[in-house]
């Protein structure tokens, strides 16, 4: 009878349920709390902006009009003014206010008047000689500001400034008044810019100029825009909510305004910016509308980005999950290696269990080799203690003969003497076979590679002397240390040496160099520029009786192989016909774990 257990969600779709309770429990929190302070905020930001810019406006405004009235005062004081005096049209004047119109270009034109209301002097000749009324003003003020006013050609309208000529020889009396008309498009040009900077921001609001009579007499707005001029604005909502601030909400009527009053010594104008609460706020809808989109958007993001990541965390764990299944199965092939595709701890599993893999194949290499070791270490005992004895009989037997020769039996001296060679050559290979098999302890120490390493090309050098190859050493500072015995690597290093210079012709180099701390490892290499050897070669290297050297035994580098096994080291060859060879040595460093 089976027994069902209880529902185990994979883990993918824990991820996905997760990623989507991430996204909609902050973002409809967030949600709700935007949109409920975001309309409050916005009449606020907005109402402060618009009575920004209807003060940037309305000191623009001011800067131009006391500019004007600056220059006009300048050409009124001029010391030609006096020709009015004359009462003849003068031409002088004429020149200096044709002279200036040049420079202002929001001038429509400029003229004098006398005392008897005739025009004696313009920038324009077709107006000298008209009759002007009296000079406009408020409460009996003769420097005025006056506008907009429709031109008689019915074209745009002007702004009239006056301002009085004073009698340079008597500066409390006027010789006249002079006048100065300017484009009031062109002078409300600051308006224009007032509103783009606005808009700019994203506020599409109106920017009026209003007069004393809540009267709009300039400004800019959209196309369609619910103002003309002309059109009287109510004055209390002109009355700002905050005297302070300058702002009003009229719920009523539906509309925010900002406002902003020229000086006193200017005109009684004021500048409006205002917009429909319905446009004002509707960054608001629109962000509640963008705010839900998004919030639908990145749900699907999430639950998209959170099935892709789950299947990038599951896939190399399923990997890994079939690359632990092929190495408890029974094979001499390559571990398995799981591709690497993150350095997250998933990345850092993979390359936990790829390195566990490679050290697993590498102990079963080394069990198979130490099992044929042991094989061939008995088989060699046996052979070796079966062989010595008639080597020895047979070697004294041919040194007896040898004495007992009659000097003059080259022939058989020369016999005897190739037998006597043959001989010590297999006592050699006898001795190398009991050195094989024989089982060793080690006795691993703390010890300086480079001491052992650079004893043993000492100890060569005498060799390589004879046959002029030359020894380089590489040390590195400071010496590495690594766990060993360090009777056995000497030995290690010495056949490797022996076997470089073996290879060599005359002339030859041999470097020797050590390697730094690397991966829990420190070592050294062996370096000749000799002939090299193909892949075939490289692959049988190591391998017991295997040499490619006239009179070799082939059992130095089986030997060197398994010294460097037994320390659990890593031993490796690079060679290519033709380029020489590199052997390189790698022993644990103390403190590293087998």
């Amino acid at each position: 009878m089976s027994v069902r257990g209880p529902h185990v969600f994979s883990l993918r779709t824990k991820l996905v349920v997760f990623a989507a309770a991430l996204v909609v429990i902050p973002g409809a929190i967030y949600g709700a709390i935007t949109v409920s302070r975001s309309r409050e905020a916005m009449a606020h930001v907005v109402g402060r902006q618009f009575v920004e810019g209807a003060r940037n406006a309305a000191d623009q405004l001011a800067t131009m009009f006391r500019s004007e009235q600056e220059r006009i005062h300048s050409l009124a004081a001029q010391d030609v003014m006096r020709e009015v005096r004359i009462g003849d049209f003068d031409k002088r004047i004429s020149s200096l206010l044709a002279s200036a119109k040049k420079s202002c270009p929001a001038c429509v034109d400029l003229f004098v008047v006398d005392e008897q209301r005739r025009i004696v002097a313009s920038s324009n000749p077709a107006w000298i000689g008209r009759t002007e009324g009296d000079p406009p003003g408020r409460d009996g003020a003769r420097e005025t500001i006056e506008g907009p006013l429709g031109t008689a050609s019915g074209g745009r309208p002007i702004l009239r400034l006056t301002v009085p000529v004073p009698d340079p020889e008597a500066p409390e009396s006027e010789l006249g008044w002079l006048a100065a008309l300017l484009d009031w498009e062109r002078a409300s040009e600051a308006i224009s810019r007032v509103r783009k900077h606005l808009v700019s921001g994203g506020l599409d609001g109106e920017v009026l100029i209003v007069d004393g009579h809540g009267r709009v007499i300039g400004g800019a707005g959209r196309p369609g825009g619910p103002w003309r001029l002309g059109d009287s604005l109510d004055p209390r909502l002109l009355e700002a909510d905050d005297p302070a601030s300058g702002s009003r909400i009229d719920s009523a009527a539906g509309m925010l305004f900002g406002t902003a009053r020229l000086p006193d010594t200017l005109p009684p104008w004021r500048v409006v910016v205002a917009q429909p609460l319905a446009e004002a706020f509707a960054p608001v809808y629109r962000t509640a509308t963008l705010l839900g989109t998004a919030l639908a958007g990145t749900l699907l993001a999430a639950l998209a980005i959170a099935l892709v990541a789950a299947r990038r965390v599951t896939r190399p764990l399923a990997e890994l999950t079939a690359a632990a299944e092929a190495v408890g199965r029974a094979g001499g092939g390559p571990p398995p290696i799981v591709r690497l595709r993150s350095r997250d701890e998933i990345g850092t599993l993979t390359a936990a269990f790829n390195r566990m893999a490679i050290d697993l194949r590498r102990a079963e290499r080394e069990l198979v080799d130490a099992a044929k070791f042991a094989f061939v270490g008995e088989l060699a005992a046996g052979v070796a203690h079966e062989v010595r004895t008639p080597l020895g009989v047979l070697r004294s037997a041919t040194q007896l003969l040898e004495r007992s020769l009659d000097a003059k039996d080259d022939e058989a001296r020369e016999l005897l003497e190739l037998l006597r060679v043959e001989v010590d050559r297999i006592e050699r290979v006898v001795s190398g076979l009991l050195e094989l098999g024989r089982p060793r302890e080690l006795r691993p120490e703390p010890a300086a590679v480079g001491q052992i390493v650079f004893r043993a090309a000492d100890f060569v050098e005498a060799q390589a002397r004879e046959k002029h190859v030359f020894i380089r050493r590489h040390p590195v500072v400071p010496d590495p240390e690594a766990l060993c015995d360090p009777e056995l690597v000497y030995q290690v290093a010495l056949n490797l040496l022996v076997n470089a210079l073996q290879m060599l012709s005359d002339g030859g180099s041999v470097d020797i160099g050590l390697l730094p701390p690397r991966d829990g490892y420190v070592g050294f290499e062996v370096k000749d520029d000799g002939p090299g050897m193909s892949e075939e070669v490289r692959a049988r290297i190591f391998e017991p009786y295997y040499t490619r050297r006239n009179g070799g035994a082939g059992l130095g580098l089986t030997f060197v192989r398994r010294v460097v096994q037994e320390h659990r080291g890593r031993i490796s060859v690079e060679s290519a016909p033709g380029s020489g060879a590199v052997f390189r040595v790698e022993l644990p460093v103390p403190g590293a774990s087998a």
